[in-house]
């Protein structure tokens, strides 16, 4: 049905929605409200309850030396592979939401952690808790992670920002919460018991995943693209970050996810669309999904010529590049755009993912053995310490995200800072000898690196653009997986050989210092770049 050149459809689940004749197709904007709050509360809570568990599990992991009597370096194994498959199992649960929806997937995830843990309770050696909780919990983990933020963003557009600002800040909550309660568990009950009593923790992301409705689709009025000259249909000018000529408003707040979010299959043929409508909620093929700052901005940004531009590149992209997987098949997509490697000729692009894989690999060592340090050295309460982060690294997000929305402010730049301060503050706890010194470095360390949990999506959106956002985090999540299994092993391997933590807290913080300082050289790539382009320009006016 037609009205006045724009016609009306119905989508495979039998949604209405509107294209022009132009033949552009678009659902109603995201309600900004209503039960997207209740979303967000879900989300706040499930990042609570994993990240959690994930990041005091320091407790666990002293407790399991004394108990196991091996070695630092291999009990180490298992919070590392439990965070690497966490970040590894992406696709997966990208290719699961398309097909089955945020809730289905939330449930089965809680259910495969929780019991998981459970199971752990039970293990006789180090070498079972690395597939209990190493393996199955990292899985059951990536499940629950990607819903927990992508579920917020379609919810909201204008409040995006606020949005998952607030979800995400669970996780520094959650980790200020679970480090004490932790250590009371197992002083109380074991750590057996403990283990037992954390997975019915986990258990209650089943029911607030389930408050993960999809957003009720509604017509939107459609807006006919005027036409533009051509010229206006290039390629958008990368950068807020290094040379502040526009400003996209996204105040990013993402867990570990940071770490947690996946390579999803994006800008699907209509046809294509359609049908994965019919199978689940095909959110993930939105390439804004994993985007976590408001629109507003980005939109006033980029015209919808501009838009549909890029995305028919991308999708051009896509068919040659998968001609040899059936892509109708979500998993193979998904895997196929993860493992797209065309970014990797983008010298920003490989400069930033070398300091994302220098940053992993210091960023979970100081979480895992700042307890055992602290209980060398004799001190009172060490757990506390991890609280300690968790409440700074909460703080840090809320503020850095308030600071990086303001047009003054080079997000590249307080990106890169933060990163050599957490850096250098990691390797000058080696000097803290008691409590109140080790609590100075745990709230420097947790403030700032709030900004690598919380900017590194908006800084790539500066860097890249926002129609590679999906593609790039796919890249780097495959590095972060990487690094988070070197790090910590190879921090217990360094005590085990020198009977010492200084060495393993000198690597952390010579990683992550030397992951800020590099960035350093992007705007010197970035001016070449232009002076190149320019140069260019000016050889074709010529001719």
């Amino acid at each position: 049905m037609s009205h006045g050149g724009v016609k009306t459809t119905k989508n495979g689940n039998g949604a209405q929605v509107e294209s022009s004749r132009e033949g552009s197709e678009s659902l109603a904007p995201p309600p900004d409200g209503g039960w997207g709050w209740m979303v967000v509360f879900a989300s706040f809570m499930i990042h609570i309850v994993t990240d959690g568990m994930t990041y005091s599990f320091g407790v666990f992991y002293a407790e399991f030396l004394t108990y196991f009597n091996e070695g630092k370096g291999k009990t180490a194994w298992i919070v590392s592979i439990l965070v690497g498959v966490t970040l590894s199992s992406g696709p997966i649960s990208s290719s699961f939401v398309n097909r089955w929806g945020c809730r289905s997937v939330t449930v089965a995830g809680a259910m495969l952690s929780a019991v998981c843990v459970v199971i752990s309770a039970f293990a006789n050696n180090v070498t079972t808790l690395i597939f209990t909780i190493g393996v199955g919990t990292g899985v059951g983990f990536g499940l629950i992670y990607l819903p927990a933020i992508v579920s917020v963003t379609v919810w909201f557009e204008r409040y995006r920002s606020l949005a998952t600002g607030i979800a995400v800040c669970g996780s520094g909550l959650g980790t200020f919460l679970f480090a004490p309660i932790t250590s009371a568990l197992i002083s109380n009950y074991g750590w057996r018991g403990a283990m037992v009593i954390i997975g019915a923790f986990i258990l209650n992301c089943i029911p607030l995943g389930l408050m993960f409705r999809p957003v009720p689709e509604r017509p939107r009025t459609p807006v006919t693209e005027p036409m533009l000259p051509q010229q206006n249909k290039s390629p958008l000018k990368r950068s807020q970050s290094t040379e502040h000529v526009v400003r996209a408003n996204g105040k990013i707040e993402e867990d570990v996810a940071r770490l947690t979010l996946s390579q999803p299959a994006l800008n699907k043929p209509q046809e294509q669309r359609h049908m994965s409508s019919r199978h689940g909620s095909g959110i993930m093929q939105r390439p804004d999904v994993l985007y976590q700052g408001s629109m507003t901005s980005l939109a006033r940004l980029r015209g919808p010529s501009m838009e549909r531009s890029q995305v028919s590149m991308k999708r051009e992209e896509r068919e040659t590049r998968c001609g040899w997987l059936p892509c109708s098949d979500e998993f193979k997509i998904a895997l196929s755009e993860m493992l797209d490697v065309s970014l990797l000729i983008d010298p920003i692009f490989i400069l930033f993912s070398l300091s994302n894989f220098l940053t992993s690999i210091g960023f979970y060592i100081p979480y895992v053995y700042t307890v055992p340090m602290s209980e060398s050295l004799g001190i009172e309460n060490p757990p506390y310490l991890i609280s300690i982060i968790g409440a700074s690294n909460l703080v840090g997000r809320v503020i850095l995200g308030y600071i990086s929305d303001k047009p003054w402010v080079n997000r590249l730049l307080a990106y890169n800072i933060c990163l050599t301060i957490a850096g250098i503050s990691t390797a000058l706890a080696m000097a803290c000898w008691e409590f109140w010194g080790l609590a100075l470095y745990a709230t420097a360390f947790g403030f700032t690196i709030g900004a690598y949990v919380g900017l590194t999506s908006v800084v790539l959106v500066d860097l890249l653009g926002l129609e590679k956002l999906t593609n790039a985090f796919g890249l780097l999540l495959l590095f972060q997986g990487i690094a988070s299994l070197i790090g910590p092993p190879f921090a217990g391997w360094l005590y085990d050989t020198y009977k010492s933590y200084a060495p393993g807290f000198y690597v952390a913080g010579g990683t992550i210092s030397l992951s800020g300082i590099i960035l350093f050289l992007i705007p010197v790539l970035e001016r070449r770049n232009n002076r190149s382009r320019w140069n260019q320009n000016t050889d074709m006016e010529s001719i």
